[in-house]
């Protein structure tokens, strides 16, 4: 499979010339009075012209282990593990592994509390930068973290007495991390009816994505890309309600990019990118050279629809 680059970017632009003039219009008129499509519609909108893509990442691709428990960006879910002790002297067996496997929840979402305040939301900022400037954000993240799912049953170790249970919340979820912390996001902007420049790039290509491999892109919850002057091309952050109704339309994170490519799924050819450089403190923004930022000023109303279909992908160290 064959790696398209900046010059594969240019001819996606002049391919698509007779709608460049109609998409960069309607990317400078968010927020000017046009119909604004809700998440549902975006779904529907990808569905008429049968753009979906299976989702490709595989669960623990993109992992950031923690002390306290592992950031797993491509499975889009936070994991952490407790342990209770089983009291020996507790007359009735079940009685005392019961209340072990208890003491093991509190302890996991307590772990897992942690790994979450150390989730990186974007360049500049962690989820315990939020948590600790506003109090709704802390008790929506709390309340999540105490309705996290279990993973399997209670592990019991008869030897050791001790009884460890693992819990884990998704990243990009209405009822997850994302759900929890948006209020605090700036308010976002409806998505765009679909541009002709946007359908023209899911029908004519299997993804588009960002190899930061080379660059050093760090994972974060909403990336920001800029073009190569330095102006904002897309802030992720603007479309958080877009992204995450389902495991597919989050935010997708690669580490193995020779597997996507390879794969029977993109037989249709990506379109890669080679992020040139990385920006902010924590580096997880994206600036591109010249040629890309020309060919993609259709990204920012372009992105619901590409969440939606699985097509927009992020490669990482």
């Amino acid at each position: 499979m064959k790696k398209i680059i900046a010059a594969a970017a240019l001819l996606i632009f002049a391919t698509g010339c007779g709608t460049v003039a109609t998409a960069q219009l309607a990317t400078t008129a968010i927020g000017a009075a046009v119909d604004f499509l809700t998440p549902s519609e975006v779904r529907e909108a990808v569905e008429d012209i049968d753009a979906a893509a299976p989702r490709m990442i595989e669960p623990g691709e993109v992992i950031e282990p923690t002390p306290t428990g592992d950031i797993d960006w491509s499975g889009n879910v936070i994991r952490a593990t407790g342990t209770g002790v089983v009291d020996p002297n507790n007359p009735i067996p079940a009685q005392a592994r019961l209340m072990a496997e208890r003491a093991a929840v509190v302890v996991a979402q307590r772990n897992l509390l942690e790994t979450v305040q150390g989730v990186t939301i974007n360049s500049e900022t962690r989820v315990e930068n939020f948590m600790t400037d506003y109090d709704v954000i802390y008790s929506r993240v709390d309340g999540v973290v105490k309705n996290a799912r279990q993973v399997g049953t209670a592990r019991y170790d008869s030897i050791a007495g001790i009884v460890e249970v693992e819990l884990e919340m998704e990243i990009h979820s209405p009822q997850g991390l994302s759900g929890a912390i948006n209020s605090a996001l700036a308010a976002p902007q409806g998505a765009m009816p679909m541009t002709d420049q946007t359908r023209d790039f899911l029908q004519q290509y299997s993804a588009l994505i960002f190899d930061g491999t080379e660059a050093g892109l760090q994972p974060s919850m909403y990336p920001k890309i800029y073009d190569a002057d330095g102006n904002l091309l897309l802030d992720t952050s603007v479309y958080a309600d877009y992204l995450g109704s389902d495991a597919q339309s989050a935010i997708q994170f690669i580490g193995d990019l020779d597997r996507i490519l390879g794969s029977s799924a993109f037989a249709n050819e990506p379109l890669v990118i080679e992020v040139r450089q990385i920006a902010g403190a924590l580096g997880t923004d994206i600036i591109l050279g010249q040629e890309e930022s020309d060919a993609l000023g259709w990204l920012s109303a372009g992105l619901p629809f590409l969440a939606e279909a699985g097509k927009f992908l992020l490669g990482v160290i």
